[in-house]
């Protein structure tokens, strides 16, 4: 796969993600797919796991949407910086359990690195600030940048 065409998947599964259209997410993923929540630690396999990842984000914030704001794709992958924004009014599953929906708003910054061949994602992370996301969520002080 070109850099463009890597580029143009990982769009298209943002895309899908903002039209919650799961089955689309998981037909570009391969069944040997190793997903990694960084700060939590979760790991998600196989094109369920990926639509695991993916239903559990939109459960969480149903009316949630992403926007990319910086892409950097090759030939074997590629890196997406983007903001998730909405409103917290589902369950939010961790590896502590369920974090009970706060109805606050959120706009959190995320990277995600998707390692891509023959045109299914193969592998990859979401890096995120935890702190940034419980302080928005109530459940912890704002960091101060977050406050200024």
């Amino acid at each position: 796969m070109t850099a463009q065409d890597n580029a143009a998947l990982v769009r298209d599964i943002h895309s899908a993600w903002n039209r919650r259209d799961f089955d689309r997410i998981a037909s570009v993923t391969s069944d040997q797919c190793n997903w990694v929540m960084i700060p939590t630690g979760q790991k998600f396999s196989g094109k369920e796991g990926l639509r695991q990842y993916s239903q559990g984000w939109a459960s969480a914030f149903p009316d949630a949407q992403i926007q990319e704001t910086n892409l950097i794709a090759g030939d074997d992958g590629a890196v997406i910086e983007f903001v998730g924004r909405g409103k917290h009014t589902g369950p939010l599953s961790g590896p502590a359990g369920d974090i009970p929906p706060t109805g606050r708003d959120v706009e959190l910054p995320c990277c995600e690195i998707y390692r891509i061949e023959d045109g299914k994602v193969i592998g990859g992370a979401i890096y995120f600030d935890m702190a940034t996301l419980l302080g928005q969520l109530g459940l912890m002080p704002q960091p101060a940048a977050a406050r200024a």
